[in-house]
C-alpha cells in the first residue's frame, strides 16, 4: 500500500464545528471548543497518523466581518490557510442554515486551486440533511459533499477515509507521537481561555487573552504554571476575579483538571488578571499575544 500524506484546510464561518471535527478526527483535544463564536483565533494543526498515511488538518478561525485588528488577523489567517493545501473543506452548520458569512467562505473557496469539499455538519440536529444541505450546494463547485456530525461521530470515518484516498503519495512529515505542532505554552493558554469562555457572558469572552509567564517542574510529580489573563477593562477584570476570588478559582480549577489529565500528575496553577485597554486593536499587543505573526 502506498503511503500518502497531505494537508487539509478546514474553512467555515464562526461556530460551525470545525474544531470539534478536528478533535474527532485526531482523537485528541487539539483545539478548544466552546459555544462562543470566534473561539478559534489562530490556525491549529491536528495530525492523524495511520499505516496508510498522514493527514494534517488545519483548523482556522471563522471567517466573519472583522471589527477589530484581532478580527482582521483572524480572517487573514483563515484565508492564508487555504493556500498550498491538498484539500479544502468548507464546513457548514445545517442546523443554523445558510448565512451571508457562508457566502464569504465560498468566495475564498472559489479562489483556491485545491479541490473543495462541502462538509455538512450537525446532521444529528436536522430531520433530513439532504434538504438542509441543498442551499449550500450552490455556493461553489464542490467536488464532493459529506454529511457528518462532529459531535456524535456520524460520517466522520467516511470523511477521513475519503481524505486519505484523495491525498497524494508522500513522506511522513511529523513524528508518530505528535498530534499537533502547537507549542505547549500556547495550548496551556488556550485551555485557560476556554474555561474563561465557558464561565463568562458576552461582556468578557472576546476581550480575553492569556499568556503563560512561567512553567517549571517543582518535583517529578508536580508542575508549576503561572499565567496572566488579560482583558480590556477594569470592570471585566472584576468579573473574572469574582466575589472573594471565586470566579478566578473556578477558572483555575477547571483548567488545572485538563492540564493534570494531559500530564498525568498534579499541577499548581497560579492565575493573575490584568486590564490592557484596547489590546485587540493594538498591533504591539497582538504580537505579544502571538496573533497574526505568521501572516505578516
Amino acid at each position: 500500500m502506498a503511503y500518502k500524506s497531505g494537508f487539509v484546510a478546514l474553512l467555515g464561518r464562526p461556530n460551525v464545528g470545525k474544531s470539534t471535527l478536528l478533535n474527532a478526527l485526531t482523537g485528541h483535544k487539539v483545539a478548544i471548543v466552546t459555544p462562543k463564536p470566534q473561539t478559534t483565533r489562530q490556525r491549529i494543526r491536528g495530525i492523524v497518523h495511520e499505516e496508510r498515511g498522514e493527514l494534517v488538518l488545519v483548523d482556522t478561525p471563522g471567517i466573519h466581518r472583522p471589527r477589530t485588528r484581532l478580527g482582521y488577523h483572524m480572517v487573514r489567517s483563515a484565508q492564508a490557510a487555504a493556500k498550498d493545501v491538498d484539500l479544502v473543506w468548507h464546513v457548514v452548520d445545517l442546523e443554523r442554515g445558510l448565512h451571508v458569512e457562508d457566502r464569504w467562505v465560498a468566495d475564498v473557496v472559489r479562489r483556491v486551486d485545491a479541490p473543495a469539499w462541502l462538509v455538512a455538519n450537525k446532521i444529528d440536529r436536522v430531520s433530513d440533511w439532504r434538504v438542509a444541505v441543498a442551499p449550500f450546494r450552490e455556493l461553489a463547485a464542490y467536488a464532493a459533499v459529506f454529511p457528518v456530525s462532529a459531535l456524535t461521530g456520524a460520517g466522520v470515518g467516511e470523511l477521513k477515509d475519503a481524505a486519505f484516498e484523495a491525498l497524494p503519495e508522500g513522506p511522513q512529515m511529523f513524528p508518530d507521537d505528535m498530534v499537533t505542532d502547537q507549542a505547549e505554552d500556547v495550548w496551556i493558554a488556550e485551555v485557560i481561555r476556554e474555561k474563561v469562555l465557558e464561565l463568562t457572558r458576552e461582556e468578557v469572552p472576546h476581550s480575553v487573552a492569556v499568556v503563560v509567564e512561567e512553567k517549571v517542574p517543582r518535583r517529578a510529580d508536580l508542575t508549576y504554571v503561572r499565567a496572566t489573563i488579560y482583558v480590556e477593562r477594569d470592570s471585566q477584570r472584576g468579573i473574572l476575579i469574582g466575589e472573594e476570588g471565586r470566579m478566578l478559582k473556578e477558572i483555575g480549577r477547571r483548567a488545572r483538571e485538563d492540564l493534570e489529565t494531559l500530564w498525568g500528575h498534579p499541577v499548581y496553577l497560579e492565575l493573575w488578571v490584568k486590564a490592557q485597554r484596547h489590546w485587540r486593536d493594538r498591533d504591539d499587543w497582538l504580537r505579544r499575544f502571538g496573533y497574526g505573526l505568521a501572516d505578516r
